[in-house]
């Protein structure tokens, strides 16, 4: 576990802790509560051993929001950088999708390869364009006809 996750941990605990205390609820209240032991209860406090389902089962307990025992502005960032096939991928797809659903591009219809030369992608790419275009007609954004053995696809009429 990263330093950053467990100095956010911890504050979870306290903040757990103070409300608990602050309704003057004992480790015992929250653990007939929620059928976490004391145990359990006492290592959330202390910032460790911390699971989603244990965190909304004390939040119910405590009858408080979880936002409201989240620290503020907690730093997001990745730990490690996408890689770059991923990156290609995030990036062929949003392409794409501003394509289908903000330009009038597909209301004749187009084969893959017209969509690679649009998006400026080589053929090699084909494949996994044809699948992107499937799923958008199984989402109701595109159709295809068939004309021998080519799929075109255009805007669902």
């Amino acid at each position: 576990m990263s330093t950053f996750n467990k100095e956010i941990l911890k504050e979870i605990g306290i903040n757990i802790k103070s409300r608990r205390e602050e309704i003057s609820y004992s480790q015992k209240d929250l653990s007939n509560m929620t059928g976490l032991t004391i145990n359990m209860i006492s290592t959330f406090e202390n910032g460790k051993g911390a699971t989603l389902n244990n965190f909304l089962l004390i939040c119910r307990a405590l009858k408080i929001q979880p936002k409201e025992i989240l620290p503020n502005n907690i730093d997001l960032s990745p730990l490690y950088d996408l890689p770059p096939e991923s990156k290609r991928r995030i990036e062929g797809t949003r392409k794409l999708d501003d394509l289908v659903l903000h330009t009038d591009f597909f209301e004749l219809p187009k084969r893959v390869s017209e969509v690679l030369k649009k998006l400026d992608y080589d053929k090699s790419q084909s494949n996994k364009f044809s699948v992107y275009l499937s799923g958008y007609c199984k989402e109701g954004k595109l159709e295809y006809i068939k004309e021998g053995n080519v799929k075109k696809y255009r805007k669902k009429q």
